[in-house]
């Protein structure tokens, strides 16, 4: 199962493997900025709820921003091995 699924993912063409890479460093940079805001929030001797909006709002727009390239690159890999495999 798991051969399978690491097989799939090597057939990957080395353009959406290359989004897939430098979306998940920057998502995930994303998220631990977000995780940080909260933390500050929680130590800091004044908490703010606009801060804990702030890294909330920032943790969750990693998941989507990962989500959206990920699918969007197999969309783009997908699309590529259509149209390489069309015939004339």
């Amino acid at each position: 199962m798991v051969s399978k699924i690491v097989n799939k993912l090597n057939s990957i063409n080395t353009f959406s493997k290359n989004i897939i890479i430098y979306v998940s460093i920057i998502s995930s940079a994303l998220c631990l900025s977000g995780v940080a805001v909260i933390l500050y929030n929680m130590f800091a001797e004044f908490s703010k709820v606009s801060l804990h909006t702030l890294g909330s709002t920032l943790i969750y727009s990693s998941i989507v921003l990962f989500s959206q390239f990920v699918v969007g690159s197999l969309i783009i890999d997908f699309f590529n091995a259509v149209i390489s495999n069309h015939e004339d």
